[in-house]
């Protein structure tokens, strides 16, 4: 595994390389590529420490089905969002040393290296699996906002009906039981869970773009193949219509010659007219 700093290096080198060697497109795709991964990293760390926030006002709170319920949901939260934010560094790992290879390879290879190393990213398939880690992270944190809502209805509900056992003790009226307001442990809970719903859906978003952006990546890669592809295949024909040498075009003329000498008949033993 490269270290991050070293791989960021090479990284840099790696596209100096493809713009010094006409492959300005690459470059900037690849450019805009990391930067989105940046920003990416930044967000689920934004992620984790608002799913951290949830769990100091869990320590809170005194009821312990409530908070063990919770807790609960939380753990999975992160979990997930753990092997998402794997995936993105799985694919850093794999730009990173596919750009040291061919920053290594380049003085032996030459274009062909850095041409080799842009398509072996496979940076569409990578970005679509994060997508649909996050897309998922997205649905699950939706999930147990709606529970926790669920729960803090429940909880002021059945509170108002106590009430109103009391008021009937007392000869009141009783109160219409509706579940009211959310109270302030369920407010200080759900800030941080809406927070990152609010986060994943953004993320969601801008990983579509990425994908969208990366087919241009990949799609000049691809172009690049079939120049390589279409020179390559036209090198033999070049070989066999090659212009012969001197010694190779007398050689020619002279068995020509012989051919022709030998195709005409002698005349000098030609048979005279009549002698049959």
């Amino acid at each position: 595994m490269i270290d991050p700093l070293q791989g960021q290096e090479a990284v840099q080198q790696f596209m100096k390389l493809l713009e010094e060697n006409n492959r300005q497109g690459q470059a900037s795709d690849l450019s805009q590529l990391m930067w989105y991964m940046d920003g990416m990293n930044r967000q689920f760390e934004a992620v984790l420490a608002e799913l951290q926030e949830v769990r100091e006002q869990l320590a809170r709170e005194k009821r312990p089905s409530v908070r063990e319920h919770m807790e609960n949901a939380v753990s999975a939260l992160e979990e997930k969002a753990l092997a998402v934010r794997d995936k993105l560094t799985g694919l850093w790992e794999k730009i990173t040393q596919c750009a040291a290879d061919a920053v290594r390879n380049f003085k032996e290879m030459g274009v062909s290296a850095l041409d080799g190393a842009v398509s072996a990213l496979g940076v569409k398939k990578a970005l679509e699996a994060v997508q649909d880690g996050i897309s998922g992270l997205a649905a699950d944190t939706r999930k147990s906002i709606e529970k926790v809502e669920d729960m803090g209805h429940d909880l002021r509900s059945a509170g108002a009906h106590l009430k109103n056992v009391g008021r009937a003790l007392l000869g009141k009226e009783a109160q219409v039981v509706n579940g009211g307001q959310e109270g302030r442990f369920q407010s200080v809970v759900l800030a941080p869970m809406r927070a990152t719903q609010r986060l994943l859906s953004g993320m969601n978003n801008a990983t579509l773009a990425a994908i969208g952006s990366t087919e241009h990546l990949e799609q000049r890669a691809a172009e690049v193949r079939a120049a390589k592809a279409e020179r390559t295949a036209e090198r033999p024909g070049k070989r066999l219509t090659k212009k012969p040498s001197v010694r190779q075009d007398l050689e020619a003329k002279k068995l020509e010659a012989a051919a022709r000498a030998a195709a005409v008949p002698d005349r000098e033993h030609k048979p005279p007219e009549g002698a049959l």
